[in-house]
């Protein structure tokens, strides 16, 4: 028997956009992260966006209710679970939502198990959230999104794999942006910025996740890939969840040279004590809202 032909790039590249069908659920947090940006913006704007996502509302509604956010008397609509933990929180959680949404299942050609992936997304989102903070460089509300949403491409590249016949794997002999390329044509980066721009996000967040590996080469200078690329050092991609600790301890010597810590005036201190705050946050979040 003939074996099957392997898709081309094009179809590879005609699935990943296809990829919206799971949910519309970043289309939505890109146009909730513009509305943060609106003075006029009030919690009815955010309540109609996310009905539009039955999948986010029940997500937020769940989430409302955990112990996370203290929770009291039970809520069972959107409304009064927004009103319930604010304006600015609600961008925050519906950060969170989506990635969990999306992270929410094997990555079977990359062998990345799906509580790992929602891990690793998760500490990204926090870890840049808390580097924006500490240097005053980016907003944190778009350093959180750009971490959580880094290696979303993984996800389309995987998917597209799955519904063009699948039997393609990574088996770890080369690096795996190589193992993209050779593959399907393009890298989860690349991947992800078609999808970031195809979901209207701001340019700079599609180049930052489009340069997170190589930020020196972006068209235009980009904190945000730049700091992608030293979180990539705190936790390097495909970290199994159960071992961050251990990880963690072995990055941490080299982190004070480098290129982004010396230019963003991080010193050894300061660092451990952001990475220690994008822990106790991955904690907090897995036990109280997703536990």
């Amino acid at each position: 028997m003939a074996t099957p032909e392997k898709p081309t790039k094009e179809q590879f590249l005609a699935a990943i956009l296809k990829i919206e069908r799971f949910s519309p659920a970043p289309r939505v947090l890109s146009k909730a992260l513009a509305l943060l940006r609106n003075p006029n913006a009030e919690i009815g704007d955010i309540v109609a966006l996310i009905r539009t996502d039955a999948a986010l509302a029940a997500d937020i509604i769940r989430g409302s209710n955990s112990a996370f956010y203290g929770a009291g008397e039970r809520i069972s609509s959107l409304d009064l679970a927004l009103q319930r933990i604010g304006f600015r929180e609600s961008i925050r959680m519906l950060n969170h939502a989506v990635a969990h949404l999306a992270a929410g299942r094997n990555l079977g050609s990359y062998g990345i198990a799906a509580e790992d992936f929602w891990a690793e997304s998760l500490f990204q989102g926090l870890l840049l959230e808390e580097l924006a903070k500490a240097t005053d460089a980016a907003s944190p509300d778009d350093a959180h999104t750009v971490g959580l949403l880094r290696y979303i491409g993984r996800l389309a590249i995987n998917q597209s794999i799955d519904d063009l016949g699948g039997g393609l794997f990574w088996d770890g002999a080369a690096p795996v942006a190589q193992w993209e390329l050779d593959t399907v044509g393009f890298t989860q980066e690349q991947a992800g910025a078609i999808l970031m721009k195809h979901w209207q996000f701001p340019d700079r967040t599609v180049q930052a996740i489009e340069w997170q590996r190589a930020p020196a080469q972006a068209p235009a200078a980009n904190w945000l890939a730049e700091a992608l690329e030293f979180a990539a050092a705190v936790l390097p991609a495909g970290s199994e969840s159960a071992k961050f600790g251990e990880v963690l301890a072995a990055t941490a010597p080299a982190l004070p040279a480098h290129p982004f810590a010396q230019a963003n005036q991080l010193g050894a201190d300061r660092i451990a004590h952001v990475v220690e705050l994008a822990r106790n946050g991955l904690t907090a979040v897995n036990q109280h809202l997703y536990g």
